[in-house]
């Protein structure tokens, strides 16, 4: 399932094309459902072997389904959420980066048809995904973060509002600070502010994509790691890796379009930095009661002191991507992770199951 009313629809359909180049067509009947950005639901034919590219994964609603080369569509039958409520052996991958889809709206509607499916569950997806709520569950469990102000429409909409805001966050912050919708990904939406002055506009712009920003202290000439996380119950880390940019920040253009953008892996840090980034990235997963997967993305500061920037519970799949790629340094094959994956979101639908039966 890919597609969706997310800023990051296109994507979610890169990371699909990445996974289906990967997945074992001979133990899984691969049936795709495309999700417009209207929220239409759109299954194509079964998929037997890796599409020849992104383009042709975006489906049309036809009488009959078909596939088409680039650069047209495909061609998929409105699909009837009913199919997948009375589906047998089936297991959704939502491949759904970013709103209406890792914030806990496409578990819940999961959830409700009773379908297994990878990754986390509501409550988990839709706490990672609010940088807000999020940064205050890790304050709880202790774990390193850099200082930040959290900033409400409905309070910054107000003129009288405005000055006291950029008060507020040049005094705790100072600057450079990082503003960023609460709820999004991909960098969408995210500006560096050196000044002041500039404050406004870059407000203005993350409230374009949610009413609720985060102003981030920003750390001078910070490295910037991640560490894989994969289970359930028992969930292990990866190695570490780092992004070698060649701009500021990490922003979209690097992660998906040019990949300009170089993935360390290993990443060149101590023994004891690579045991506390493993290690805050395993309390940040049980944290939020995260399944399968997260992401979790560190600050490396130059005395030496690692900073959680934030987690994702269903990071990029794409051929730029970290996650996939620091799995397989530690000795985990993309082919391996899908199946992983797949069966993980299995075994917790039977876990959760287990639990219903009880009551």
């Amino acid at each position: 399932m890919y597609g969706g009313r997310t800023a990051e629809h296109d994507v979610t359909i890169m990371s699909t094309h990445s996974a289906l180049e990967a997945i074992d067509y001979h133990k899984y009947e691969v049936i795709p459902v495309y999700i417009t950005r209207a929220g239409e639901f759109i299954k194509g034919l079964p998929i037997t072997e890796p599409v020849p590219n992104d383009q042709a994964l975006k489906l049309d609603v036809a009488n009959e389904a078909g596939w088409r080369k680039e650069p047209e569509h495909s061609l998929g039958t409105k699909f009837q959420l009913e199919e997948l409520a009375n589906a047998k052996d089936a297991v959704v991958f939502p491949m759904i980066h970013g709103t209406f889809g890792e914030d806990g709206t496409i578990q819940g509607l999961l959830e409700v048809l009773n379908v297994p499916y990878v990754g986390a569950g509501i409550r988990a997806s839709a706490v990672a995904m609010d940088k807000i709520m999020s940064k205050i569950i890790f304050d709880e469990f202790g774990i390193p973060q850099v200082p930040y102000v959290a900033v409400l429409a409905a309070h910054y909409q107000d003129e009288n509002n405005v000055e006291a805001v950029h008060e507020k966050i040049a005094t705790k912050l100072g600057f450079p600070v990082y503003v960023k919708p609460a709820n999004g990904g991909s960098s969408i939406g995210i500006t560096k502010v050196d000044a002041s002055d500039d404050l406004k506009a870059a407000l203005d712009l993350a409230f374009k994509y949610d009413d609720r920003v985060i102003v981030e202290k920003g750390i001078v000439n910070a490295r910037e790691l991640a560490v894989g996380v994969l289970g359930n119950e028992n969930p292990k880390a990866s190695i570490a890796g780092e992004i070698g940019k060649k701009q500021e920040f990490y922003d979209f253009e690097s992660k998906f379009v040019d990949g300009s953008t170089k993935l360390i892996i290993p990443a060149s840090i101590t023994p004891e930095q690579l045991a506390a980034v493993q290690k805050y990235s395993i309390l940040a997963f049980n944290a939020v009661g995260a399944t399968g997967l997260t992401r979790a993305d560190f600050f490396l500061d130059e005395a030496g002191a690692v900073y959680l920037n934030e987690i994702q519970t269903l990071p990029g799949f794409t051929k730029f991507s970290m996650y996939p790629y620091l799995w397989q340094a530690s000795g985990v094959s993309y082919a391996e992770l899908i199946d992983q994956l797949i069966q993980l979101g299995i075994a917790e639908f039977e876990v959760k199951s287990q639990i219903s039966a009880n009551f």
